[in-house]
């Protein structure tokens, strides 16, 4: 296939799919929680064994390093899947789950895919029909058509929202099967606003401008108009939606960098000052922001975890003079500063054997959190069944440890849409082109 794009357009394609699969699983796998240890209980399954499922998004590093990209931060799929297996290894030297030992299956989730919905579908089918697991980790580009697979097949899903974050409406309709374990459902960003407010982000003369991402769901426009907009008119400032396409490949994303421009322009025209994305990983900033740059067009940026601040800043720091990000992922700062953090017990017990990883604090995992929450969910079931895990799942409340989230603060019970519970704001230096906490005044705050 010829190539008629420029470097820099392909890598910022490649790293916008790698920050919301790859990287996040650049980190090794984590030990499961020592919860109540279920390895009294008889298993239920007459094979003594149960089987959990774990995607990765595979080919990615390949593909970077093939077009001249540093892929040095980018694990290979083997790596992956070493990760995976030593995380079973040890939930199944700590009794395994309802008293059953665990066989890992996994699914190369492709990065080169011609088309993300079919993957899903794809990924749901080798998971639910072939393999039957008892539950599945998925951090790779999964849609709405997978969520809406697992629901169907009433098999829990543990997402990171990279690709497709569900709404407060998805996980209430899908109780019990879809879960956004260390994560936040996008109905509950409607507390950003004030927080953006309160550190600074606002002008007196504030203009915002939602770029909000259309894959299919609504879900850009919902939370422009009905997460953000209230709280936005709530202040009295102005706000604009333009909405893009999500790319349903990876070399569909030449249509999201075609897109920006004329949000730039009508940004620019209208004197739009603060912009906003909607929950797409670091789709959205990944085309805007360097093309903004460009044409010397300099917002500032209300960003959060579900921008994918890390990459963000990595594709976008020459063109953020003004940042504040809401994150509630220690992975959202540099190395450096993520190893100043006070370890809670989640990633102390992986870090006392798990690899150490290049971007990430190690011990600090969404799959960590994936193996914990079975663990817990499953520790005085009899069965290792949905619905089991959902009411251990639930029992939960603020008892379970986060290896990803600040200080390890979860909400789970009925009706808890996401378990993040507290964020750290964060402010862009220019100077260093990376994330850092902001002043004490702004740090901590407990998102409703």
């Amino acid at each position: 296939m010829r190539c008629s794009r420029s470097l820099a357009t392909t890598r910022n394609r490649l790293l916008t799919a790698l920050a919301t699969g790859a990287l996040v699983l650049s980190v090794a796998a984590a030990a499961p929680a020592t919860a109540a240890d279920s390895s009294a209980t008889k298993c239920a399954d007459p094979s003594g064994t149960v089987k959990i499922g774990a995607s990765y998004f595979g080919g990615v590093g390949k593909a970077y390093a093939d077009i001249g990209g540093d892929d040095s931060l980018t694990p290979a799929d083997q790596a992956v899947i070493d990760n995976y297996k030593a995380g079973v290894d040890a939930l199944n030297a700590s009794g395994g789950l309802a008293g059953c030992e665990v066989e890992l299956v996994t699914f190369n989730f492709r990065a080169t895919s011609p088309d993300y919905h079919q993957e899903s579908q794809k990924e749901c089918a080798a998971f639910t029909q072939d393999e039957k697991v008892v539950a599945v980790f998925g951090a790779a580009y999964e849609t709405q058509a997978g969520f809406d697979c697992y629901a169907k097949a009433k098999t829990p899903f543990f997402t990171t929202g990279g690709k497709y974050a569900p709404t407060c409406a998805d996980l209430k309709k899908y109780a019990g099967y879809i879960y956004l374990a260390s994560s936040v459902a996008s109905c509950r960003f409607s507390s950003f606003v004030g927080m953006w407010d309160k550190a600074g982000l606002f002008p007196k003369d504030a203009k915002v401008g939602i770029l909000a991402i259309e894959d299919g769901s609504g879900q850009g426009t919902y939370v422009a108009e009905k997460v953000y907009g209230p709280a936005l008119k709530k202040l009295g400032i102005p706000f604009q939606t333009f909405s893009y396409p999500a790319p349903i490949n990876t070399p569909d994303f030449a249509n999201t960098n075609a897109a920006m421009g004329p949000a730039i322009l009508k940004f620019k025209n209208e004197g739009v000052n603060v912009v906003l994305f909607t929950p797409a990983g670091p789709t959205g900033p990944a085309a805007f922001m360097p093309q903004a740059a460009n044409q010397s067009f300099f917002p500032a940026y209300g960003l959060d975890t579900a921008d994918g601040l890390a990459i963000s800043a990595a594709l976008g720091a020459n063109a953020v003079k003004q940042g504040v990000g809401i994150s509630w992922a220690i992975a959202d700062l540099p190395l450096a500063a993520q190893q100043t953090l006070p370890a809670n017990p989640a990633i102390t017990g992986c870090a006392a054997w798990s690899a150490p990883s290049q971007a990430t604090l190690t011990g600090s995992s969404p799959y960590c959190d994936y193996l914990n929450l079975l663990k817990s969910g499953f520790a005085n079931a009899s069965k290792a069944d949905a619905a089991s895990l959902k009411k251990g799942i639930d029992a939960l409340g603020t008892s379970f440890d986060s290896s990803i989230t600040y200080g390890g603060a979860t909400k789970f019970g009925k009706n808890v849409f996401g378990g993040a519970s507290m964020a750290q704001m964060l402010e862009f230096d220019p100077t260093t082109k990376a994330w850092k906490l902001a002043s004490a005044k702004q740090a901590a705050v407990t998102i409703p």
